[in-house]
Order: C-alpha cells, then sequence, then structure tokens
C-alpha cells in the first residue's frame, strides 16, 4: 500500500505534517510516528514494514505499535488516501 500521491498533498510545518486530499478538500494532520508513517508510505509498505518501522525508530512493543499502525492506516483508507 502507498499514499494516493496524485490525490494528496503533503507538506511538513515543524513536527506536524498536513495532509490534504485533492478530491475532498479534506485536511488531517499528524505528529510524531504518525509524520514518520505518512513519509514512509510514499512508497510501497505492507503493515508489517510499517510496525517494524516504528517498533525499530520508537520505544514502543510489537504489539502496541501493530495495534496503533493499523488504527492509522484505518483512517487514511476511510478517506480514501491509499492505494
Amino acid at each position: 500500500m502507498r499514499l494516493r500521491s496524485s490525490d494528496v498533498s503533503l507538506r511538513a510545518l515543524g513536527n506536524e505534517t498536513i495532509v490534504l486530499s485533492l478530491p475532498t478538500s479534506q485536511y488531517f494532520t499528524a505528529t510524531g510516528v504518525g509524520s514518520r508513517l505518512l513519509e514512509l508510505l510514499g512508497e510501497d509498505v505492507d503493515v508489517d514494514d510499517l510496525v517494524a518501522a516504528v517498533v525499530a525508530e520508537y520505544e514502543i512493543d510489537g504489539d502496541t505499535a501493530r495495534q496503533d499502525v493499523e488504527k492509522f492506516i484505518g483512517r487514511l483508507r476511510d478517506a480514501q488516501l491509499l492505494h
């Protein structure tokens, strides 16, 4: 999966990432781990890749990371921002 690059505009402002869905004009914000996940979703990755990155880069256990990543991905899917 990856972000729909043709349908999404991303802007980093300080420690926050602003995501604009071009088809719907909805915007979302992410900070910290969410910003990092958005960066990783610029490439074709799967949930396991994202969880591994979060566990490696942040002080979090695998189960918690998986729950958080799946919740974040679910929000992006609901907004139709992923391929």
